[in-house]
């Protein structure tokens, strides 16, 4: 028997785990090497219960990040994926990792701690289209939180102000339907983003006044191909890839 795609008997214990806090006391291996901390958190239980579950967004990263590469995490959750790409593109490289709870963020760092990944440069902010504070919620299931009218004070910062002057492979944006205004906050840091990865979904987007098409008007307008049709929305939640034009 399976409950959310997993042997139900780990779903239940990885329930019970986070509800008492012994899970942190627990570390677990993901597919491409690195280790991570069982915090009581909703995406520590997913990958504690089903390791492979960015098997797809970790194929992304293993295919078009290269020794020496800099990869940009908005939304790091707890740095599953930044630790991937920490992999990657090694000691040569950097990875900037974004994310706006104070809780999550510390577990982040608990993870870049365990792996010794020192190129991993963790970022404390929520990316929007201006510099200033913001209300975040603060929901059990953290890889829902999201900029909200309540809930906790956090920095709001423009990726342009955040990110160093130098060339990056790989953006990867999953910040729960605020994607345009980190978009929109990143005008020079785009001029030299060879790719941008990021989570679509109209439902979320709607939330924040703008569509799907909105998004892919703002990316092909500063020189990126995202190969969906005319008037596309995403109608369910997925992750699409832009890459820039060939001049």
């Amino acid at each position: 028997m399976k409950f959310h795609g997993v042997p139900a008997t780990r779903f239940f214990v990885s329930r019970m785990l986070w509800a008492t806090k012994c899970s942190a006391f627990l570390t677990f291996r993901m597919p491409s090497g690195h280790r991570l901390r069982f915090y009581p958190s909703s995406v520590s239980a997913m990958l504690w219960c089903d390791p492979h579950f960015f098997a797809h967004d970790e194929k992304i990263l293993q295919q078009y990040l290269r020794p020496g590469d800099t990869f940009v995490d908005v939304g790091a959750n707890i740095g599953a994926l930044s630790l991937t790409a920490a992999g990657i593109v090694g000691e040569a490289g950097r990875v900037f990792s974004v994310e706006a709870h104070p809780r999550t963020v510390d577990y982040l760092r608990g993870n870049i701690k365990l792996n010794n990944a020192d190129n991993v440069t963790i970022i404390h902010a929520a990316a929007g289209d201006h510099e200033g504070v913001v209300n975040f919620s603060s929901g059990r299931s953290d890889d829902q939180n999201r900029v909200a009218e309540s809930g906790l004070s956090v920095p709001l910062r423009t990726l342009d102000s955040l990110i160093p002057d130098v060339p990056v492979k790989l953006l990867k944006i999953d910040i729960e339907g605020f994607e345009l205004f980190a978009l929109r906050g990143a005008e020079r840091l785009l001029q030299r983003t060879a790719m941008i990865y990021f989570e679509s979904w109209e439902s979320h987007f709607s939330k924040y006044g703008y569509s799907t098409q909105d998004v892919l008007e703002f990316l092909t307008q500063h020189g990126f191909e995202v190969g969906q049709p005319e008037n596309y929305k995403s109608l369910h939640c997925e992750n699409l890839l832009a890459i820039r034009r060939a001049e």
